[in-house]
C-alpha cells in the first residue's frame, strides 16, 4: 500500500460503510417470515441475478484464477450469510456488530502471519482503537436484549475471521482481475448452490402463506441488490487499491451510519455519541498510515 490513502477510496470506504450500516437490520427483517438458512440463500441467489446482465464479465477470467476466486466467493460471500443470520436468531444486530468490528483485527493478524503483510505498531493499535470506538458506540445506541443465547456470537467472530482471509486473498491473488469480473465470478460460482438449496425449502410454501413473507423478500432484495452486488464491487475495488487492512476497517465505520439513520429517526444522540465517533476516525486514520 502507499504511504497515503487517496480520496477516491476513501470515498469507496464511506460508501461501501454507508451501504453495510443497514446490512444487519435487513437480515433480521428477512427472518421476520425466513428461515436463516433461506435468507442466506436468497441474499447469495438474488445477487447471482442482480449481476446476470454483467456475465459476460466471466470471459475476463482465466482458468488459474479459479482457486483464488474460490477462495473470495466462500470465505467472502458464501459462509458469512449462513454464520450471520443464524447468530441474529439468538443475538441482537448490535451484538453482530460488535462483534463484527474484530475483522480488521483478524485482518491483521492474518496478513501479518499468512500473507507477508508489514506489520507496524502504529497499525494495531489503530486496530484496537477503532474496536473500542465502534464497541462504545453500539453499546451506548443499542442496549443488549436479554434471553439469547451469547454463545452464538462465536458463529460471528468465524464470519469476521472468513471476512479477513478474503479481504486478503482479494488483495494477494486478485489483484489484477476486474472488481465487476471477479464479483460476478464469486456469485456465479455460489449462486447455483444457494438457490438449489432456497428452493429446496418450504420457501414458496411461506411466499403464499406467511402474510409478511413478500415484505421480508423485499428487504432481502434491497440486501442482496445493494447491499451485496453493488458494495461487494466497491470493496473488491478498495482492497486492490488500499490492503485487507484498509479495506476492513469499514466494519468500524458501519455504527456510524447506523446511529445516523437513528438520529433520523429521532432517537436521542448524546455527548458520548463523539467520544466514540472520534476514536473510531482516529483508529481508521492511524491504521491507514504506511
Amino acid at each position: 500500500m502507499t504511504s497515503s490513502i487517496s480520496t477516491k477510496s476513501w470515498i469507496y470506504l464511506l460508501v461501501v460503510s454507508f451501504i453495510w450500516g443497514s446490512s444487519f437490520i435487513l437480515m433480521k427483517k428477512g427472518l421476520v417470515a425466513f428461515s436463516p438458512f433461506q435468507v442466506a440463500c436468497m441474499r447469495i441467489f438474488f445477487s447471482m441475478l442482480a449481476l446476470f446482465p454483467f456475465i459476460l464479465y466471466l470471459k475476463k477470467l482465466k482458468k488459474e484464477q479459479f482457486w483464488a476466486i474460490a477462495g473470495v466467493a466462500f470465505l467472502g460471500s458464501g459462509i458469512p450469510p449462513f454464520l450471520f443470520t443464524t447468530a441474529q436468531t439468538q443475538i441482537t444486530s448490535a451484538a453482530t456488530s460488535i462483534i463484527n468490528s474484530l475483522t480488521p483485527l483478524f485482518a491483521l493478524i492474518v496478513g501479518v502471519i499468512f500473507f507477508h503483510m508489514l506489520f507496524s505498531w502504529r497499525k494495531l493499535f489503530g486496530v484496537l482503537l477503532g474496536l473500542i470506538g465502534a464497541t462504545l458506540l453500539i453499546l451506548l445506541s443499542t442496549p443488549l436484549e436479554a434471553g439469547g443465547n451469547n454463545w452464538y456470537g462465536i458463529l460471528v467472530v468465524l464470519a469476521s475471521l472468513c471476512y479477513a482471509l478474503s479481504a486478503n486473498f482479494i488483495k494477494t491473488y486478485c489483484q489484477n482481475i476486474p472488481p465487476i469480473a471477479l464479483n460476478v465470478g464469486v456469485f456465479f460460482m455460489i449462486g447455483p448452490l444457494a438457490g438449489i438449496g432456497l428452493f429446496s425449502t418450504d420457501f414458496i410454501s411461506v411466499l403464499v402463506h406467511q402474510p409478511d413473507a413478500w415484505i421480508a423478500l423485499a428487504y432481502v432484495l434491497i440486501l442482496a441488490v445493494f447491499g451485496t452486488a453493488f458494495a461487494s464491487i466497491l470493496f473488491f475495488k478498495l482492497t486492490q487499491e488500499t490492503d485487507a487492512l484498509f479495506a476492513s476497517t469499514t466494519t468500524y465505520l458501519i455504527p456510524i451510519f447506523a446511529i445516523g439513520w437513528g438520529f433520523l429517526d429521532d432517537e436521542v444522540i448524546g455527548w458520548e455519541y463523539a467520544i466514540g465517533l472520534g476514536l473510531i476516525l482516529a483508529g481508521v486514520y492511524l491504521a491507514s498510515r504506511k
